[in-house]
């Protein structure tokens, strides 16, 4: 009697063995290199880094595996997520320099007075310059214009 039930032991075991293996053997479907779908138990090597899907006994999609990028794509994410990166930095600035106004101001016109008083405060500055600038060019001018006489002066003295 122990060596039917050491047998039948054995004999389930084998079952489950034999069945396990065939469970965990999914399909794979892949795309050969004519775009024809194909399908079986391995892949061959060449169609590997493009792509395929695990499906199970009953045709359920289980899993989905992407081809491999190509370096040029993975060039362009990279340069896309830097575009990200800048974009969320310039976000996060935008806020911290908002919420400085909100606690640096109570209300909306204090904002602006304080902005139409650095206006002033520059378009006074500039008024300012243009002035000295004038006065410059005047002092030039009477500097030209006294080199000029000296020089005729000097002109006609050479000739007497």
């Amino acid at each position: 009697m122990n060596k039917k039930l050491l047998n039948l032991i054995i004999f389930f075991m084998l079952c489950e063995m034999i069945l396990a293996n065939h469970v965990s053997a999914r399909m794979k479907c892949w795309t050969n290199s004519e775009g024809i779908k194909e399908c079986g138990d391995k892949i061959p090597p060449e169609y590997t880094q493009q792509g395929y899907q695990e499906l199970s006994k009953g045709g359920i999609v289980l899993e989905e595996k992407e081809r491999i990028k190509t370096k040029e794509e993975l060039e362009k994410a990279k340069k896309e997520a830097a575009i990200i990166a800048r974009e969320e930095e310039k976000e996060r600035n935008k806020k911290i320099h908002d919420k400085m106004l909100l606690e640096t101001f109570v209300t909306i016109k204090e904002i602006e007075t304080t902005r139409d008083q650095k206006i002033e405060a520059v378009e006074s500055t500039i008024k300012i310059t243009q002035k000295r600038i004038i006065k410059l060019q005047y002092l030039l001018d009477d500097e030209l214009n006294q080199n000029s006489l000296d020089k005729q002066i000097d002109g006609k003295d050479k000739k007497f």
